[in-house]
């Protein structure tokens, strides 16, 4: 798929949002991307990758890992 059609497709998604505060959440995260480093920019691209591709670890191992470590903080 090229830009344009990319584009246009992200456009119908958009199109079809009627929750305004997730409409909200959208250009936040487009307008904080935009001021980001491109070494940021690469550092969450390749996170994104790798979720996508099932190689992230998933967030209740990671939680149960913390509370084990740091277990003084939860309480």
């Amino acid at each position: 798929m090229n830009i344009q059609t990319s584009k246009i497709e992200l456009a119908k998604i958009v199109l079809d949002i009627d929750n305004p505060d997730l409409i909200q959440e959208i250009v936040d995260f487009i307008q904080s991307k935009e001021n980001l480093s491109e070494e940021q920019k690469t550092k969450i691209n390749e996170a994104i990758y790798s979720l996508e591709n099932n190689e992230g670890i998933q967030h209740d191992v990671v939680m149960e890992e913390t509370k084990n470590r740091y277990s003084k903080y939860f309480k």
